[in-house]
């Protein structure tokens, strides 16, 4: 899997260095927003698999802020794990027990790193291809 971005290093927002690494990770494509401009989606859509997921969530808070504004797709019992630890909280239940989880906006890049690469490998679980008939 692609190292995450040096964030100092790009000189430029977190989100800007996150999305730039989730685009070079196998099977994620950028599905268009239909909620505004701004926010940028990102989901693996595996056909050998069958997997279409989102994960990531960019651009849903203050797009003028440098503060971080990522949110990720996990599994409910992972999300309230995340929320103890302080490093997420809830914004929307989603469908098949997942929920949209927004980093915390001042969390350390360590913790942004392990949000979306967790994130990344719910989405895409280990499992064999369907077999066709």
């Amino acid at each position: 899997m692609p190292e995450l971005l040096s964030i100092e290093a790009a000189g430029e927002r977190e989100n800007v260095a996150v999305e730039a690494w989730a685009l070079r990770l196998p099977w994620v494509v950028e599905r268009p927003s239909e909620f505004a401009p701004g926010i940028r989606m990102f989901a693996v859509d595996c056909e050998p698999l069958g997997v279409r997921q989102v994960w990531l969530v960019t651009g849903l808070g203050d797009t003028g802020s440098d503060q971080t504004d990522i949110a990720v797709v996990l599994p409910d019992y992972v999300a309230r794990f995340v929320e103890g630890l302080g490093w997420a909280w809830p914004v929307a239940p989603l469908p098949a027990g997942h929920v949209l989880m927004k980093a915390d906006a001042f969390a350390d890049p360590r913790v942004i790193e392990t949000l979306v690469r967790s994130a990344y490998d719910y989405a895409l679980p280990c499992v064999p291809p369907r077999r066709t008939r």
